[in-house]
């Protein structure tokens, strides 16, 4: 592996260290705002769907960081998240992670490293769970109800 990694070109080499660092940081963020949602709901169900998400986010940038590392950098310190999460910011994160479903797809094949392609796949179908089931908590949630 050692010697595949060291026949990338640097520049090649410099794009996807910027791709999976910037994938990292918003895995962690993405991580944060399902986590502290998930504190401000009444719903233990829907709270244990915002727990599993936050999870595989957290796995993701675990991963993104091993990559990172496979490939002579460091993670970037964790992104600032603002404290709690509104009704509004979960919609949010639920864009985002419609955006990441496609960027993960478009660049594990245009990125041209083998190693970041399985990584990016892997990461994209976890994103389509993490998108169902965002979408299937805020369909239940009161957006002028009391926690997230």
């Amino acid at each position: 592996m050692a010697s595949l990694l060291s026949r990338v070109p640097e520049g090649r080499k410099k794009l996807l260290l910027e791709v999976l660092k910037s994938h990292y940081e918003d895995e962690l963020a993405d991580a944060e705002t399902a986590a502290r949602a998930a504190e401000g709901l009444p719903y233990p169900e829907l709270r244990a769907v915002l727990r599993r998400i936050a999870a595989r986010e957290r796995r993701h940038a675990e991963l993104l960081a091993e990559r990172i590392q496979a490939l002579g950098g460091a993670p970037p310190p964790p992104p600032e998240v603002k404290k709690g999460a509104t009704w509004e910011e979960l919609l949010a994160a639920l864009e985002s992670e419609k955006a990441d479903r496609i960027a993960y797809i478009e660049e594990a094949y245009g990125l041209g490293d083998p190693g970041t392609k399985k990584l990016f796949e892997r990461i994209k179908e976890e994103e389509e769970r993490n998108y169902r089931e965002l979408l299937e908590v805020l369909a239940k949630l009161d957006p002028y109800a009391e926690g997230a």
